[in-house]
């Protein structure tokens, strides 16, 4: 596996340990699906199978994040931005 692979990866495991950790601090629904959301794009990239952003698909983590009202400026978001912005740049 290429590195810029394996880069996104670790920043999509940064986010779910983020995730993890906040459960029990918020609504756990939206947590759980957005666990299973970075989870599956992980088995994506692994599997070579995460379709090419082009510069301009994104993966809708920050919108889905950012609607919620229990997460502003949570270091989730942050890490999700990042997640967005690498798989733009180098996906």
């Amino acid at each position: 596996m290429d590195n810029k692979k394996l880069e996104f990866i670790d920043l999509i495991d940064r986010a779910l340990d983020t995730a993890e950790q906040m459960k029990g601090e918020n609504q756990p629904k939206q947590l759980n699906n957005l666990i299973g959301a970075l989870q599956t794009i992980k088995s994506w990239v692994i599997a070579d199978q995460l379709e090419p952003s082009q510069g301009i698909i994104t993966l809708g983590l920050v919108r889905g994040v950012a609607d919620c009202n229990d997460f502003p400026d949570s270091p989730l978001l942050g890490e999700l931005r990042a997640i967005e912005q690498y798989y733009q740049k180098h996906l």
